[in-house]
């Protein structure tokens, strides 16, 4: 590979949001470099097939249909995939079931493993002779007149020392290097929340429905997986979640079990169990000369509303539908043709944050009033069989 390199596109990050953007605009016919701060080896490594991946994604059926456009879902295995049929909602005086067939779908969505995800990313990325920097350390970047060099650290497994692009695409997740290096800020909302996640064996069948219970501050999802096994999302205070990690596998089995009402049976825990800490951070810009930020390196929201990497593919989506319409000679990182994208996605982002932060806050509130209104609300939409078709067509863009 030579010392440098020129091309169209530079896509920094190698996350799943990175992945699917260096496929989509190699399918488009443009020159796309893609660079990774891990080791070849690491970077597509297969996790063991015999245990399941604590990190999983609920992805929405339109989600589903464009990893199929890009060629994705050929690489998927599809016994470790489990549709989502439907979804039921406790809060604390009501509940609220949203079924496919309420709207007429074949789906809500489907939950898929990080691994699976990745792996097939991964094999599409090399199906299609994706130009990949593995082991790269970015170092700095650099304008002239019309491109924008990365500098990368020399090192013994990296021969390219510098990349000169149109664009670069910022997709190095939650503390991305492009953009403090392009001096973009952030708007972080700390929940003092922490995520502890986990896989279970049930012992009753969870007949592919999603379950959700909220809370104050205190949301758990089941989230169906192949095989009767379901992943826990459990999002507690910090205190609570400290209290959780400390306890026993028989412990929180039986915690699980009393929060979910024994709804699954005995439950056995199969797996890791981790965790992590929630806040939302939103780039005050997604835009700056020549760079544009995508997935967690633009937005980190809550996952109650499982909408996060759903919300990175949709920032490629959107990137990928404008640049199909570049004429041969206009240049992809000019600054009106980016506004475009800014301008598209910051819709979509404040909507998502206040979605995430109104759940949080309407189903914490001590106010009577509030707590009467939310429970009226589940009801109505519960009677009212066009309001639910609705909201289901929604959820599931």
């Amino acid at each position: 590979m030579a010392n440098k390199i020129n091309t169209d596109v530079i896509v920094v990050g190698a996350g799943l949001v990175g992945l699917a953007a260096a496929i989509t605009l190699v399918l488009q016919h443009k020159n796309v470099v893609l660079v990774s701060d891990k080791p070849e080896q690491q970077a597509t490594t297969i996790l063991n097939q015999d245990t399941w991946d604590e990190r999983v994604y609920a992805l929405t059926p339109a989600t589903e249909a464009w990893l199929k456009t890009i060629g994705v879902w050929d690489f998927i295995d599809e016994n470790r995939v489990n549709s989502i049929d439907s979804m039921h909602i406790w809060g604390a005086e009501t509940d609220l079931l949203l079924s496919a067939s309420d709207a007429n779908i074949a789906k809500l969505g489907l939950i898929i493993e990080n691994q699976q995800l990745m792996v097939a990313l991964w094999q599409q990325v090399k199906k299609l002779g994706v130009t990949v920097v593995t082991d790269a350390r970015c170092a700095k970047l650099e304008y002239s007149a019309n491109e924008v060099i990365l500098h990368i650290e020399p090192a013994a497994q990296t021969k390219v020392s510098q990349i000169s692009a149109k664009l670069i695409i910022a997709a190095d997740g939650l503390h991305s290097w492009v953009r403090q290096q392009a001096g973009i800020l952030v708007d972080v909302k700390k929940y003092n929340q922490v995520a502890v996640v986990a896989n279970f064996l049930t012992e009753k069948p969870h007949q592919n429905e999603a379950k959700q219970w909220f809370g104050a501050h205190d949301v758990l999802a089941l989230l169906p997986l192949p095989n009767q096994h379901v992943s826990m999302v459990w999002s507690v205070s910090t205190e609570k979640a400290a209290q959780l990690l400390a306890l026993t596998r028989e412990q929180l089995c039986g915690h699980v079990q009393t929060q979910s009402q024994s709804l699954l049976g005995e439950l056995k825990q199969v797996g890791q169990i981790r965790n992590a800490v929630l806040n939302q951070q939103t780039a005050l810009n997604l835009i700056v000369e020549r760079i544009v930020l995508v997935g967690d390196a633009a937005h980190q929201i809550h996952p109650m509303a499982g909408q996060g990497v759903n919300l990175g593919f949709r920032d490629v989506m959107k990137l990928a539908q404008l640049t199909t319409k570049l004429h041969a000679m206009q240049d992809i990182g000019e600054h009106t043709f980016l506004r475009q994208y800014e301008r598209a996605r910051k819709a979509d982002m404040m909507s998502m944050n206040s979605l995430t932060s109104g759940l949080d806050y309407l189903f914490a509130t001590e106010q009577p009033v509030l707590k009467k209104l939310t429970n009226w609300g589940l009801q109505q939409i519960t009677r009212q069989p066009s309001l639910k078709k609705r909201l289901i067509q929604q959820a599931v863009y």
